[in-house]
C-alpha cells in the first residue's frame, strides 16, 4: 500500500489551478467589476429617491387647477386669430394663460382690472375726437325730395306750427337713410336735423303765383325736381294755395290757408265724402279761371311717392282732412 494519499480524481483539475499560482511569471491585477456592489446600489436608490421627492415637492408647490390645459390653449389661440389680434398681444394671452408666470391670480386680476380702465381712457379720447354730426347731402336730398309731398298732402290740416315738421321728421325716422342709430337721443346732433327742416319754410315761402298758368302748369312747377308727380289731388291742393294767395299773398297767406283747410273740415263734419267734393269744386274754378285749358287730369293715376306719405300721416295721424288737429274750429278769412 503506498504512502502516498489518494487523490480523488474530482480534485486533479483544481491542483492544477493551485499549482499556477505557485509559478514565477506575473499575474495581471485583476480589473476592477463593473458590477455595483450593494453600497453602491443603495447609495443610487438613495439619489433617486431625493430627485423624485424633489419633483414631488415641486409639483407639489404649484395649486391644483391652474396646470396648462391644452384644450384652453386651443381655444385661445383659435380666438385670437379670429379677433386678429396683434402678434404682441398673442403673446400676451400665451402669457396669461402660463400657471408658471411669475404672476399670481391676484396680479393677474389687478392688470385685468387696470386695463379696463385704459381701454376706457382710449374710449373716451375716441369719443371726445369724433367729428361733430353734420346732415349729410344726400340726407338734404332726402328732405328736399319729401317737403313738397308733405306740404301737397291732402292728409296735411295745416301749414303753420309744427303739424307739417313732425311728419316729415317721422319720414326721415321712418326710411332712416344715412342717420346714425340713436342719433334722435342725441339732443344737439338730433336739433341739426330739425334745423335742416327748415328748407320746408322755403317751400312754403315759395306759394304759387297769381300768374296765368293753367293748374297742370303750376303744379309741375312746383314739383319739379321731386319725385313727386301730377296728379288730381295734387292739382285740387295747389288750387286751394293760389286761390288764397290772389286774396291775401302778403305775410298773412299760410295764416288764411289754415284757416280755409279748418273751414272746410268743419263743414264736412267728418264725412271725408264732403271733403272731396270741396276740393274738386276748387279745382274746377281754378281749371276755368286760369290759363287754357288744354290738359287731361287723369283721376285713375295714383302717385305712389305721394301715397307713401300719406300713409305715414294716416299711421299717426287721424285724417287730417277730415278731423284736424284744432279739433275742427275754424277761423276768420279777414275777407
Amino acid at each position: 500500500m503506498s504512502s502516498r494519499a489518494s487523490t480523488p480524481e474530482s480534485d486533479d483539475d483544481f491542483q492544477t489551478t493551485l499549482n499556477a499560482m505557485n509559478q514565477s511569471s506575473p499575474v495581471v491585477p485583476p480589473q476592477g467589476s463593473s458590477k455595483r456592489t450593494h453600497q453602491t446600489m443603495s447609495q443610487d436608490n438613495d439619489e433617486d429617491n431625493e430627485t423624485t421627492s424633489e419633483n414631488e415637492q415641486s409639483l407639489a408647490t404649484v395649486p391644483r387647477g391652474i396646470l396648462p390645459n391644452q384644450n384652453l390653449v386651443a381655444v385661445a389661440k383659435r380666438y385670437v386669430e379670429r379677433k386678429r389680434l396683434r402678434t404682441d398681444q398673442a403673446t400676451e394671452v400665451e402669457v396669461f394663460l402660463n400657471p408658471f408666470t411669475k404672476d399670481s391670480a391676484s396680479v393677474r386680476d389687478v392688470k385685468m382690472f387696470i386695463s379696463m380702465f385704459a381701454l376706457e381712457n382710449k374710449i373716451d379720447k375716441i369719443v371726445t375726437a369724433k367729428v361733430p354730426y353734420q346732415v349729410s347731402p344726400d340726407l338734404n336730398k332726402n328732405i328736399l325730395n319729401y317737403a313738397p309731398a308733405v306740404l301737397l298732402s291732402s292728409k296735411v290740416t295745416a301749414y303753420k306750427g309744427q303739424a307739417a315738421t313732425t311728419i316729415l321728421l317721422a319720414l326721415l325716422k321712418k326710411h332712416r337713410f344715412d342717420l346714425p342709430a340713436g342719433i334722435e337721443n342725441i339732443p344737439a346732433d338730433w336739433a341739426k336735423i330739425e334745423a335742416s327742416l327748415k328748407l320746408n319754410k322755403n317751400y312754403k315761402e315759395q306759394a304759387p303765383p297769381a300768374k296765368q298758368q293753367n293748374i297742370f302748369e303750376l303744379t309741375s312747377a312746383i314739383v319739379q325736381g321731386t319725385k313727386c308727380s301730377v296728379n288730381v289731388v295734387l292739382c285740387a291742393r295747389v288750387a286751394l294755395m293760389r286761390s288764397v294767395y290772389i286774396k291775401h299773398p302778403g305775410a298773412k297767406y299760410w295764416d288764411k290757408v289754415d284757416d280755409r283747410l279748418a273751414k272746410i273740415r268743419k263743414q264736412a263734419e267728418g264725412d271725408a265724402t264732403k271733403v272731396v267734393k270741396a276740393f274738386r269744386q276748387l279745382l274746377k274754378v281754378d281749371r276755368e279761371t286760369h290759363g287754357v285749358n288744354d290738359y287731361h287730369l287723369d283721376e285713375e293715376t295714383v302717385d305712389e311717392f305721394q301715397q307713401q306719405v300719406d300713409d305715414v300721416i294716416d299711421a299717426g295721424i287721424v285724417d287730417a282732412s277730415v278731423q284736424g288737429a284744432d279739433g275742427g274750429n275754424g277761423g276768420n278769412e279777414g275777407e
